[in-house]
């Protein structure tokens, strides 16, 4: 018999329920409309614009001076003191790296229903990527790679040959898309996904709309079978502008079709009076019938409960969970457009402190960016940027897994393993 789980709340009055009945923006928030001060990354030392407080006062005088209600933020130029001056490509590849060891153990589980729970935990990572500031928006055509050596937990000594191979690229920079791979050949799992994020500014919040399809693909060491685990979407995210918190948004599924298992996951929106922020609840199901429920917050402890039995345990602790170094290349040795020599001048600024010089270069490579896509449509008015390492999934025509997929062929299968680390 089927154990049913209600999984369904009444509505509850949010933050964003009421910004998207506001048609005035922020002005109905009391911000004082006399404050005119213009928010261009460079009139402020780093560490006045990187407070708390003075982060808040700069996004209120940047909202109130160019923003409406509706506005998509991809694009208009973001001040250099609203970001963290990595780009998106390392930002989101280096946090999916430092916790790719969870999936090491996946293809070696025999049941089927523990594998499923093991890659889902692996995915469930995936909230620590987002960050209080933006990340930089990469350039169309930039790349990066990075390896990760696994490491013996017990011995605390790399594996050999253990190794987790990292590339992304920019295949798109209006809208901007993402492409994201890794892969590991001595456990046989690889990763694909696109993203294409879309902050939006709704009055008293930003809404980011998030179009992420991700495919992890491992092989069972058992059966040989290959299996795949996807997404169908990824919920929103809000930057709650009067609190300055943000928080994701919406239910999503997480599937494995070879097997049957489904995790329905669900991340609560905080209510304006009680709840509390970044709560989750996921079901894991198999043929409609709920197995598990795991519930807590993605920034503390998630516990899972299996409904049969009524048990409960930790199922993940975000606060002591287990990270692994990453591995560049050394510098000297990356190409043009890769993440770390393109954004180079702008992460210099943050370094020594200058806001100004930060500003400057930021300006510098968004107006070469734009003068080059002019320079294109002059050339071929229909001229669409070809990605050089990812090519269109034959298999995406069911609208979940990702549009695009790794040409690893054409691409080192083994990274250099260089002297520095993240």
């Amino acid at each position: 018999m089927s154990t049913k789980v209600d999984v369904i709340r009444e509505p509850s009055l949010t933050e964003d329920s009421v910004s998207d009945l506001s048609s005035d923006g922020i002005e109905a928030e009391g911000v004082d409309n006399t404050e005119n001060h213009q928010v261009n990354g460079a009139d402020d030392t780093v560490e006045e614009a990187t407070s708390e407080a003075g982060i808040m006062k700069q996004a209120f005088s940047f909202v109130k001076n160019h923003l409406k209600v509706g506005a998509d933020m991809t694009k208009l130029p973001i001040p250099a003191t609203f970001t963290t001056p990595i780009s998106f490509l390392t930002a989101i590849q280096t946090q999916s790296a430092i916790f790719s060891h969870l999936l090491t153990s996946a293809p070696y589980i025999k049941d089927d229903e523990q594998r499923f729970l093991q890659v889902l935990k692996y995915h469930l990572t995936w909230p620590k990527m987002y960050f209080p500031k933006n990340p930089l928006n990469p350039i169309l055509g930039e790349i990066y790679e990075c390896s990760v050596n696994h490491i013996d937990e017990k011995t605390s000594q790399v594996i050999e040959g253990d190794t987790t191979n990292f590339f992304a690229e920019q295949v798109s920079h209006h809208p901007p898309i993402s492409c994201f791979h890794f892969w590991n050949d001595k456990h046989g799992f690889k990763y694909d996904a696109k993203e294409q994020i879309t902050p939006v500014f709704k009055g008293k919040c930003i809404r980011v709309n998030m179009d992420v399809k991700t495919c992890i693909t491992l092989e069972n060491k058992h059966t040989k079978a290959k299996e795949t685990y996807v997404n169908d979407k990824f919920p929103e995210g809000y930057l709650r502008l009067l609190r300055w918190k943000f928080e994701f948004s919406g239910k999503y599924t997480f599937s494995c079709p070879e097997t049957g298992y489904t995790a329905t996951i669900n991340f609560k929106d905080k209510p304006i009076i009680g709840g509390k922020w970044h709560d989750i609840q996921v079901i894991v199901s198999k043929n409609n019938e709920n197995l598990y429920d795991i519930h807590g917050t993605h920034v503390d402890v998630l516990t899972i409960t299996n409904l049969k039995n009524k048990t409960s345990e930790v199922f993940m602790n975000y606060t002591i969970l287990r990270t692994e170094p990453t591995i560049e290349e050394p510098f000297e040795q990356l190409k043009d457009n890769t993440s770390q020599k393109v954004w180079k001048g702008v992460a210099d600024g943050f370094a020594k402190k200058d806001s100004r010089k930060a500003g400057v270069e930021k300006q510098r490579i968004e107006e070469a960016q734009r003068k080059k896509a002019k320079a294109n449509l002059a050339k071929d008015p229909n001229f669409v940027h070809k990605p050089a390492f990812f090519i269109p999934n034959p298999e995406s025509s069911d609208g979940v897994k990702p549009e695009y997929i790794y040409k690893r062929s054409e691409v080192k299968e083994n990274n250099v393993v260089a002297p520095t680390s993240n």
